[in-house]
């Protein structure tokens, strides 16, 4: 599939053609959905840990007499109703740990790549060759071609000058292809990649 390239002042200079194996997919919704929940599993850490009856400090003495005190009976101040007692019902602080294989995520990565493809949301440079740092002349460009959020994907050989003057963007975040998952990309509203990038991402999925 073509799509345009720009130069990096935002000028049309041509296109490029993607591969249908990777980014002409039909997105298939259950698959990022499964990626998504795995990542949100492997996310949260632990989850809280409360302590019942049989687990507080305590005396399980009976406090009262069983008749006559004029309240309800018990048989110990550890009984959850009571203030530093058990919790009924207690969190144990387990989670259900998710596992995908390697297979798998790549292909919820080429789903997820289509899925941007297919709502026009893939933006190629040439390169991201900057002569000087400047943080002004890449918003201008970003908003010349309506990039607003953005992951930016650069190959191995990077540009110093334009990360330096794209960090300062809070809306973008700046990764080579080594980094990239399909978590970051579904973020951002857009992708956006340099020529050289998309063949190391391609040459990666292809194998």
């Amino acid at each position: 599939m073509n799509i345009d390239t720009f130069k990096i002042n935002g000028e049309k200079s041509g296109s490029i053609d993607l591969s249908d194996n990777i980014f002409a997919l039909d997105p298939n919704l259950e698959i990022i959905s499964t990626l998504v929940d795995w990542h949100k599993s492997n996310v949260i850490q632990s989850r809280p840990t409360t302590k019942n009856r049989s687990e507080v400090k305590g005396t399980t003495q009976k406090y009262g007499r069983q008749k006559g005190g004029g309240g309800a009976r018990h048989g110990s101040k550890k009984a959850n109703i009571f203030r530093s007692g058990g919790m009924a019902h207690n969190l144990r602080g387990k989670r259900s740990s998710q596992s995908l294989s390697k297979k798998f995520k790549s292909l919820a990565l080429k789903h997820v790549l289509s899925s941007k493809l297919k709502n026009n949301e893939i933006v190629v440079f040439d390169d991201f060759k900057m002569t000087e740092i400047k943080t002004k002349n890449i918003k201008n460009v970003f908003d010349k071609l309506n990039i607003k959020s953005a992951l930016v994907i650069e190959a191995q050989n990077h540009d110093e000058n334009f990360i330096l003057s794209s960090r300062n963007i809070k809306s973008i975040k700046y990764s080579n292809t080594l980094g990239v998952n399909a978590i970051d990309i579904l973020k951002y509203e857009k992708f956006v990649m340099s020529k050289e990038a998309v063949s190391e991402i391609e040459k990666r999925l292809a194998e």
